[in-house]
């Protein structure tokens, strides 16, 4: 499994580091503290032998006149495997949750840790009086693994009481829709009742402890005051400050679930599953050994005995769960009950001893985990890039990620780029290698998919060439492929945010729980990358608004170097080739055709200026599935001879001599953050108009490197009038090309160093 070893952790918030219940920082490493785990594990496994073996011996002994003889011919075998698949996905459920609030709270994806922190809480539970001893070993456990004393803490309490709420929401439906059930036992009925509001006096209480700190603290003093003048507390001062201190820490772990949007939700959602698929696996004994009963009967059934049994203070309510299966379930149809009861024990009880006894002897086994191999100090670099598209897409990424591959492969280092195949025939002869993954067309897109998963020809051809890095510049398909090769391969990531995504998707589906979800997802992703860059600080600003806690380092995309040619040789040979008259004024557009880039803007100033003047012409430059939507809108508003779509312009000449030639660089899109083609423009001294506040316009300053206006039809044709008569609009575009251009030399040379300096040390950590 990972250790994710490479990502910094945040700092823990001060409320949290005080709500450690004992002392868990570790000792320095000793040789004679390793012969005192080993006998303190040994001492642990025997003192687990001897209680298993005793409940086991009152199980299987305690009442032999109800034994009755089975053979393996009676037992449905499918229904004893139904019930195992409901164990191992309560396993996994309880798995999911402890990994999202590891990487929730530390940015790391930790599987091994969040598997054995799950594992280890319900053995403990099971082993323990009450069935609350598990939360103490796995805050001890985190600490082990590194996470924050807060975080540590925070966690297994935040992971205990999501059950809590699960079961309670689960008994108050069966309590409502099924109250009639009971009656097969109604013995259990009020101890039912009893033990459900002691499963909901703590949620409750959280949760109004959250809301009114004030008077719950009043109220807990003024009740235990009491309780002590009668004497039936000896020390309440005491008690109160110790009920009130494991309230803090559970609302402390109500903000650790609550960091991120849905966040409670999901967590709250895999408590249900956790706990429907424990309370099914009775069904499904009694189905295997001949009972007939249906589902909702036997599930409401025993609710009914989880929720009467809560108080008994056996290891795992060991006597009184077997007694209350009896007792519920022997007035039901036939079968072997008392084999039904042995096999229902087994799975949810013995199998949490049996994963616990392995991972407390795996803990005490293993070796340190093997760290990331380090990227080369010095020497020629090996690295794979990643993207969703790539050239000859205009795209801004498509073309950061091609003046990546190709400035680090003139400087020599050793460059392959992964991305999907495209949706039609292309020429990938670039001087470096192109893996072109699977893509797939879906009827509702215009453009093929690409597929996130690893094929095995991507895994052999990884592990033959020995990559240094793996650099994701997409946090979707092609990104989960490089985190997925760099777990199994042990490759050190980074990865690149470019835009904001939850307004992009937001801009897309016009529904905040879809962008929402989105955001949610690309936050898990950059939490389990080892490096996190951002191109700009509103794609930074994204992250961390939407929940990402770690550490970003800026890494801006830079401009292409202006090509040798002279800049009036340049001018022609754009003229020439792109029917250009001499006397018009040119707005240029460079980027996606994509309804997104808000072309219909760019189409409807043209039309505005149509009637205005008659010396302006339109040249919109690039390619993308709305490329015939967007050239029909272009004949419906009579543009006609005023406007050119040229498609892609590849050729580094030709896209030049077009911003030399052009009056001004209009881009009105919003979502982008750090569009390659402003600063190109900016090299050549074109100024730019961008929306006013869009993440685009963040390093321009109004009047003096470029011109902004609102996002408004009438009010940028205007500024498009005042601009091009402006006499200061060639200052602005010499200000704009000794301010905006970072050249892409300047951006590798940035780029190797930070590939050194941050992943040498920390891949050997």
């Amino acid at each position: 499994m990972k250790q994710n070893n490479l990502q910094p952790r945040p700092e823990s918030p001060p409320e949290a580091e005080n709500i450690v219940p004992f002392p868990v920082e570790a000792e320095p490493e000793q040789k004679p503290e390793k012969k005192r785990n080993r006998l303190t594990l040994l001492l642990t496994l025997l003192i687990n032998i001897g209680i298993v073996g005793y409940i086991a011996g009152r199980e299987f002994l305690g009442d032999a006149e109800n034994v009755r003889m089975i053979s393996l011919s009676d037992v449905r075998w499918v229904y004893v495997g139904l019930g195992v698949l409901c164990f191992v996905l309560a396993v996994y459920m309880e798995y999911v949750k402890y990994r999202r609030m590891i990487l929730a709270t530390e940015g790391r994806d930790d599987r091994r840790s969040a598997f054995e922190c799950a594992v280890l809480g319900k053995y403990y539970d099971n082993v323990t009086p009450f069935g609350a001893g598990g939360q103490p070993f796995q805050i001890l456990y985190l600490r082990r693994k590194g996470l924050s004393a807060g975080n540590s803490a925070a966690i297994p309490v935040a992971g205990f009481m999501m059950l809590q709420f699960a079961f309670v929401l689960i008994a108050a439906v069966v309590f409502v829709a099924n109250r009639s059930v009971i009656s097969i036992a109604p013995a259990i009925r009020y101890t039912a009742y009893l033990g459900l509001l002691m499963y909901a006096a703590l949620p409750l209480g959280i949760i109004f402890f959250a809301f009114f700190p004030s008077g719950v603290r009043a109220l807990v003093a003024k009740v235990t005051g009491f309780l002590g003048q009668i004497g039936i507390l000896k020390d309440a001062s005491m008690t109160a400050n110790s009920l009130l201190n494991s309230l803090d820490e559970y609302v402390v772990s109500l903000k650790v679930m609550n960091k991120r949007p849905h966040f409670f939700l999901k967590l709250l959602l895999f408590s249900v599953l956790y706990q429907a698929a424990i309370l099914s696996v009775p069904f499904f004994m009694l189905l295997a050994f001949g009972g007939s009963n249906d589902w909702w009967t036997v599930f409401s059934l025993v609710v009914y005995i989880y929720a009467a049994i809560t108080l008994i203070p056996t290891p795992g309510n060991a006597g009184a769960a077997e007694g209350s299966f009896y007792a519920v379930f022997s007035s039901l149809e036939g079968g072997f009950l008392f084999w039904s009861m042995i096999a229902w024990r087994f799975i949810v009880y013995y199998l949490w001893l049996i994963l616990g006894i392995i991972v407390v002897a795996r803990s005490a086994s293993a070796k340190p985990p093997k760290s990331k191999q380090a990227v080369p100090a010095e020497g020629r670099l090996r690295i794979a890039l990643f993207t969703d598209r790539f050239l000859p897409s205009a795209d801004p990424v498509a073309q950061a990620v091609g003046a990546y591959a190709r400035e680090l492969t003139a400087a020599g280092h050793e460059v392959c780029v992964v991305c999907p195949r495209q949706d039609g025939p292309s020429d990938d002869r670039f001087g470096y290698p192109v893996l072109r993954t699977p893509a797939v067309r879906f009827p509702l897109f215009k453009s093929v998919l690409p597929v996130p998963f690893v094929r095995g020809w991507i895994t052999r051809y990884f592990r033959h060439q020995h990559f240094d890095l793996l650099h994701a510049h997409t946090p979707f398909a092609q990104g989960d492929i490089a985190y997925q090769l760099g777990r199994k391969l042990r490759i050190p990531v980074v990865a690149s945010a470019h835009r904001d995504y939850f307004d992009d998707a937001l801009r897309q589906s016009h529904s905040r729980f879809l962008a929402n979800a989105t955001a949610n997802r690309v936050v898990d992703f950059y939490s389990k990358a080892d490096r996190v860059w951002a191109s700009s600080e509103a794609a930074a600003e994204s992250l961390r608004v939407h929940g990402y806690h770690g550490e970003i380092r800026m890494m801006e995309n830079g401009a292409e170097a202006a090509p040798v040619i002279a800049p009036e040789e340049l001018k022609r040979l754009a003229r020439e080739t792109f029917r250009i008259p001499e006397g018009k004024r040119v707005l240029l557009y460079v980027g996606p055709l994509l309804w997104q880039k808000n072309l219909r803007m760019v189409l409807d100033v043209s039309r505005y200026l149509m009637d205005l003047r008659d010396d302006c012409l339109t040249v919109v430059v690039g390619s993308g599935y709305n490329s015939a939507d967007i050239q029909k809108y272009a004949e419906k508003l009579g543009l006609g001879e005023r406007i050119r779509f040229p498609g892609e312009v590849s050729s580094r000449e030709l896209r030049f001599g077009l911003y030399l030639l052009s009056d001004l660089f209009f881009f009105p899109s919003t979502a982008d953050s750090s569009p390659p083609a402003l600063r190109e423009a900016a090299l050549a001294g074109l100024p730019a108009l961008l929306v006013t506040d869009s993440p685009a316009a963040a390093p321009i300053r109004e009047g003096e490197n470029g011109y902004t206006a609102p996002e408004n039809v009438a009010r940028m044709t205007g500024r498009v009038q005042q601009i091009l008569d402006d006499p200061e609009r060639a200052q602005v575009g010499q200000r704009a090309k000794e301010t905006l251009p970072v050249s892409w030399d300047d951006v590798v040379q940035r780029v190797t160093e930070a590939y050194r300096s941050e992943l040498v040390p920390a891949a050997r950590r």
